[in-house]
């Protein structure tokens, strides 16, 4: 059997010293995506409170539709006008577009 030196337990102790620190790092690491993880869930829990809540508007739209549906012609013209002003307002550069599509895709300076 050989003999031990004083360099091969410095080279040993230096190894285990190494995959300590590497060990510390990725338990780190492992606490960080643990953290990610966390945060994501939270994250996709609002997008689900979110969305219930607009699926509840989702529901009402069948609704809207028939009630437009049953007005007079002119009433509905009127609503359409109503709402395309509204929406251009509210949109703006979409609102632009909205009445490039009106105006049948043509391009006026």
């Amino acid at each position: 059997m050989a003999t031990v030196t004083e360099n091969d337990l410095k080279e040993i102790k230096d190894l285990i010293t190494a995959q300590s620190v590497q060990m510390a790092n990725m338990q780190s690491q492992l606490m960080d995506f643990q953290t990610q993880i966390t945060d994501l869930k939270v994250s996709v829990g609002k997008i689900e409170a979110t969305l219930q809540t607009q699926q509840l508007y989702l529901q009402k739209v069948p609704d809207l539709v028939e009630k437009v549906g049953e007005l007079k012609n002119w009433k509905q013209v009127g609503l359409i006008i109503v709402t395309a002003m509204i929406s251009s307002v509210m949109s703006g550069t979409i609102g632009g577009a909205i009445g490039w599509l009106i105006r049948g895709s043509k391009f006026n300076p």
